[in-house]
């Protein structure tokens, strides 16, 4: 039908209409500054993981976006090796109609678990406010790499210090690029 917009179409405007919301804040100027700091990602790494879902799922992402101000999602993954659902709140960029992410794992030395589920299965979801949208994740080629890095790090000042902790190690970055569900069956 003319004018007819599908769900995912919609979803995308829905979460367009989200990210205008955004702010800074002067908890984002403090996220900023502190996430360059080892003690910060050290302490935060084993807080944020739990938290942040939680918080974003409660208040449909309204807290992190008018708290710290940058643009947050939650990835849901299945487990590599466990099978068992997963959810990861992560900092994101819009790419056109995908959602890059990245995982620095605050600097450590290993990839964080959410990449190797969406190498595995790149079949998943994401959460943005209160839409949710089926994805199929693509691991970034260098070129998309270059162009979408110093974007992160102009959102999250940290990123670039945790990619000089990495060691060897490149985050692996990638593109969730939303899916049409099956209206029959709800699979995408």
């Amino acid at each position: 039908m003319p004018g007819e917009h599908s769900v995912t179409e919609r979803g995308l405007d829905e979460i367009a209409a989200y990210e205008r919301t955004r702010r800074d804040t002067p908890v984002t100027a403090a996220m900023r500054s502190l996430g360059k700091s080892k003690y910060f990602a050290s302490v935060y790494r084993r807080v944020g993981p739990t938290f942040d879902p939680w918080l974003m799922r409660v208040t449909h992402g309204r807290a992190i976006s008018r708290i710290y101000g940058m643009p947050a999602l939650i990835l849901d993954t299945v487990g590599a090796r466990s099978g068992l659902p997963r959810s990861s709140a992560l900092l994101y960029l819009r790419d056109s109609d995908a959602f890059a992410v990245v995982g620095t794992n605050f600097g450590q030395l290993h990839h964080p678990a959410w990449t190797g589920n969406l190498l595995a299965r790149p079949e998943a979801e994401v959460e943005v406010g209160a839409v949710r949208l089926p994805v199929r994740a693509e691991l970034a080629d260098q070129e998309a790499w270059d162009r979408l890095w110093p974007k992160f790090c102009a959102i999250y000042p940290g990123y670039a210090d945790y990619l000089e902790r990495c060691g060897d190690r490149t985050p692996r970055l990638f593109l969730l690029h939303p899916v049409e569900e099956d209206p029959v069956d709800g699979r995408h």
